[in-house]
């Protein structure tokens, strides 16, 4: 069994890692504005699918298509956010800028790497996140139909964060696998692309054939909208805490492996 000193090579530092955190304040610090456009994406789909399309479709499951939308929108929004930094950025800073070589000659560790950099991505996901319910908040109210439509909805900003953080962490595991530029073509074009459109965000599951459907039932969004629609039309399932438990599970697992292989690659 593994000792004690060896598991603790593993344990990150929260006062290390907020180091990472802190430099990418300062290196975003005149660059806000790549932050910020990531916000409008999910905000236009809603205005054009949710308010627009929604207009002409009828109820899904008893409620109105922009509430329908609109947690899958949400979902789609943490997991962009999140990705975004934990692949192209990351990955340059591992193999071109050799950012974290420099980093490691200090009393950083891999594993302090690993967390500031996913306590970032989560970061950036959240605010996201909680930009966008505050504008689903004052679409619903302002224009209608609502879209926030039961009080559990005030878990959706804590359910996002941790949706946020799942999928940092599994960002952070795939670049520390990629070795090309290139292969993040694959990433996007044969994972995260289907996952936006076949997740349930646009359409119900139970849409497809049962067996494409239990497919489906196995990508990481599908239990991320799953969990927020839940959350805020109200419609609480037993399901709810199967959501919950697969995504703390990958996320912890995701982010396990990716210290590991970083630690390959990064200590020589």
């Amino acid at each position: 069994m593994p000792s004690l000193t060896t598991l603790s090579r593993f344990v990150p530092s929260i006062r290390r890692s907020r180091r990472m955190v802190q430099r990418n304040i300062l290196v975003y610090r005149h660059g806000w504005m790549v932050i910020f456009s990531g916000f409008f994406e999910p905000l236009f789909y809603l205005l054009s699918l949710g308010l627009g399309l929604g207009g002409m479709v009828p109820n899904i499951d008893g409620i109105n298509y922009t509430a329908f939308v609109a947690p899958g929108l949400l979902a789609s929004n943490c997991m962009n956010g999140a990705i975004t930094d934990g692949f192209f950025n990351i990955y340059f800073k591992l193999h071109f800028q050799k950012v974290y070589d420099g980093i490691l000659a200090t009393p950083m560790r891999v594993p302090d790497i690993a967390f500031g950099e996913a306590l970032w991505a989560l970061g950036r996901g959240s605010l996201y996140a909680g930009s966008f319910l505050l504008v689903v908040l004052a679409v619903g109210t302002l224009v209608g139909p609502p879209i926030l439509l039961s009080p559990w909805a005030l878990l959706a900003l804590p359910a996002a964060v941790l949706i946020s953080a799942s999928f940092s962490a599994m960002a952070l595991c795939v670049t520390s696998f990629v070795t090309r530029v290139e292969q993040f073509d694959l990433v996007m074009g044969l994972i995260v692309m289907p996952m936006f459109l076949l997740s349930g965000t646009f359409f119900p599951v139970s849409q497809f054939p049962a067996a494409f459907g239990w497919a489906v039932q196995i990508a990481p969004l599908y239990h991320a909208v799953a969990l927020l629609r839940q959350l805020t039309t109200g419609h609480i399932a037993p399901s709810l805490a199967g959501h919950l438990a697969y995504l703390i599970v990958v996320g912890m697992a995701a982010f396990w492996l990716a210290m590991t292989t970083l630690e390959r690659t990064l200590v020589k």
